[in-house]
């Protein structure tokens, strides 16, 4: 099933085979649908379901007016779980998703989670011995959220329609993902969501995102030192500004009328440019045409004052944090882009890929 491509009506008929572990999200109408098929393995949905161990646990405390976190009952039922891992048991669910668009399928992706017996992981204070989760999560986005302003992972310049990573922190599990959007190349969604299920029944079990990611993984251990070594390198490229429509929440034009440099309280650096609005293109629902603004401008104290003049017309762009809509810091990537034609219609070209931007519209 290829995204913008395969008809709805298809993608249900090549799904009906799963029956009762189909259902259907809402709002599921004909302009938006998606579908969820769940498989999970018994001894998976009894622990992880309030079930008889816990019910008799919780019988005691009340009986016998007893206080403790972890019951004799309970205790037994991990006893069990552990000897069926050790056996070769897999305690694992799966799900897969998939969306529809005015009648086209336009989102997919595919979870997997495998309950791992005692071995060592990559835990918060070096490698630990523990059991844990084995996740992997490979899904398509309308488009990747900036963390802060103007603030792009590397690896977009290497490939703008997908991310291969890893979350800072995962308790007692290890965990990796990639995301796409609906424009990536169906030959890189069809590599990314290639996982390999043997992990759920070989007897020898799967241990890290290697183990269950295939190439994904690969690639994503090959380009990090290039990733890692690029952050606040990137330059502004049409390419880049492209991303920044698809990803920024806000996105504005306007024109600066004058511009006033400071120190503040704390001794930053910074100013405020105060600024007419000429365009409002995407979210910045406050932003109204021909009314003045005042900008924040935040640069280091070892850099040289923002060269921003009266008569510059400039894009702003916004995080979704939102905590500061509009701002201009050279540090940043693209900050002080020209809203020349050229720059507008790199950004435009970005936007039409986020079809969230146009929901917000309707």
């Amino acid at each position: 099933m290829e995204l913008r491509k395969t008809p709805w009506n298809q993608a249900q008929n090549q799904l009906q085979h799963w029956g009762s572990s189909r259902s259907t999200n809402e709002p599921c109408n004909e302009h938006e649908c998606s579908l969820t098929i769940t498989l999970d393995e018994f001894v998976f949905r009894h622990v992880t379901q309030r079930n008889l161990f816990i019910k008799l646990d919780d019988y005691l405390r009340r009986r016998l007016k007893l206080s403790y976190d972890t019951g004799p009952f309970v205790r037994l039922e991990l006893a069990l779980l552990r000897a069926y891992m050790w056996a070769g048991g897999h305690p694992a669910k799966v799900f897969a998703t998939i969306g529809m668009r005015d009648g086209v399928v336009w989102s997919k992706g595919l979870w997997v989670i495998i309950e791992t017996p005692t071995h060592k992981f990559p835990g918060s204070f070096g490698e630990e011995w523990a059991e844990y989760a084995l996740i992997a999560e490979v899904h398509s986005v309308p488009r990747f959220d900036l963390s802060g302003c103007c603030q792009i992972n590397p690896q977009l310049a290497l490939h703008h329609d997908y991310e291969i990573g890893q979350p800072g922190g995962c308790e007692l599990c290890v965990l990796g993902w990639a995301r796409f959007t609906p424009y990536a190349a169906a030959a890189d969604v069809h590599r990314l969501l290639e996982l390999d299920l043997s992990c759920l029944t070989r007897w020898h079990p799967c241990l890290s995102q290697s183990d269950i990611m295939r190439s994904g993984w690969d690639q994503y251990l090959a380009e990090r030192p290039r990733v890692e070594s690029s952050w606040d390198h990137l330059a502004c490229s049409p390419a880049i500004l492209e991303i920044l429509g698809r990803d920024s929440a806000d996105i504005a034009a306007g024109e600066v009328l004058d511009y006033q440099a400071g120190v503040d309280g704390q001794g930053n650096s910074n100013g405020v440019a105060r600024v007419r609005a000429l365009q409002r293109l995407k979210g910045a629902a406050d932003w109204r045409v021909g009314e003045t603004r005042e900008i924040p401008v935040f640069w280091a104290t070892d850099q040289a004052n923002p060269n921003i003049r009266a008569g510059t017309r400039l894009i702003f762009f916004g995080d979704w944090a939102r905590q500061e809509k509009f701002h201009i810091d050279p540090r940043e990537i693209c900050s002080e882009s020209p809203a020349n034609k050229a720059n507008l219609d790199s950004i435009r070209r970005g936007i039409e890929q986020d079809y969230t931007a146009k929901d917000k519209e309707q």
